[in-house]
Order: structure tokens, then sequence, then C-alpha cells
């Protein structure tokens, strides 16, 4: 559903795999966003991954907040994120809004299309893990789970429970 920025511009949350022109930039913005959680990764390894999660009907999805050919932001549901909690699934990933687009809206409503997206297919229950933005997620309606360490770095792992 399309939203706007407060300016005369429109936002459209959609799948990726419609628009793949984005894969590229996404990469690049996943990969110098969060490489230092994988040390051995690459650009090229995101095109990869993207394109592996580039779903239409299951998870794997990756969503793509939009303003005609301008990416603004990414979010996606999957199956596993963290190897060392296989527990639980599914799992909200890769929520990044480009820099100049922060704090207008695009994160939260990714986060909240991605919770609806996995409620439409009988997941009640997401879980997310971040270095950095539990406040954010909080505001939002998700919930601590537990502190951690994952890959050398302190994360916060959180759960949001949609109620039907």
């Amino acid at each position: 559903m399309p939203f706007s920025l407060g300016d005369s511009r429109t936002v459209d949350i959609q799948l990726l795999a419609d628009r793949p022109e984005f894969i590229p930039q996404l990469a690049e913005w996943h990969f110098c966003e969060w490489a230092y959680l994988r040390p051995d990764d690459s650009v090229a390894n995101r095109v990869r991954l993207l394109q592996e999660r580039s779903g239409r009907t299951e998870p794997p999805l990756t969503f793509i907040a939009s303003s005609g050919a301008e990416l603004l932001g990414s979010a996606m549901l999957i199956h596993r994120e963290m190897d060392t909690h296989l527990q639980f699934t599914p799992w909200l990933a890769g929520v990044f809004v480009a820099p100049a687009h922060r704090r207008r809206g695009v994160g939260s409503a990714l986060a909240e299309h991605v919770v609806r997206e996995a409620a439409a297919l009988g997941y009640s229950t997401v879980y997310l893990f971040t270095p950095s933005a539990q406040d954010f997620f909080s505001r939002l309606g998700w919930s601590i789970v537990e502190h951690t360490r994952y890959r050398d770095s302190d994360v916060t792992i959180m759960s949001h429970t949609q109620i039907t």
C-alpha cells in the first residue's frame, strides 16, 4: 500500500522480485551496513543472497520501498537468520533505509509490512536480531527475547506477535 514521504512523492512497497534492477544497489547497501557481522562476505555474495531471497509467495521474501525509480529501503521475511537460534522462525531481516530517507516512516512501513505478510502466511510470531536498533523496534511493538553475543557483536533478539 502506497504512502507519502511528506513531500510530493509516493512510496510503494513491493517485492524485490518485481524490481530486480535494484539488486546491485541493495547488495552494496547491505554489504556496507552489515559486513562486520560476516567478515568473509562480499557485494557479489550479497547479490547472490538477494537473488535467492527474491521469492514471490513464501519465504524467503524481500520487500523494497521505492519512489518511482529511486530505491529507498528494504526488509526481508526469511526462515532462518541466526545459526545459533534455529528454534525461531521466521525472521524479519535486512531492514535498511537509505540515510537520506531515514526518520520519514520508511523503515516502520517496511517492518510492519513484513509482519502483516508473515501473518497472512500463517506466522503469528516473527523474530529479529539487532545490534543497534532495539529502541526503534520497541516503538513498533517488538519485545525483547534475549540479549546475546553473535558473531563477536552484542545483539538483541526480539519478537513480534500479530494478534488476529
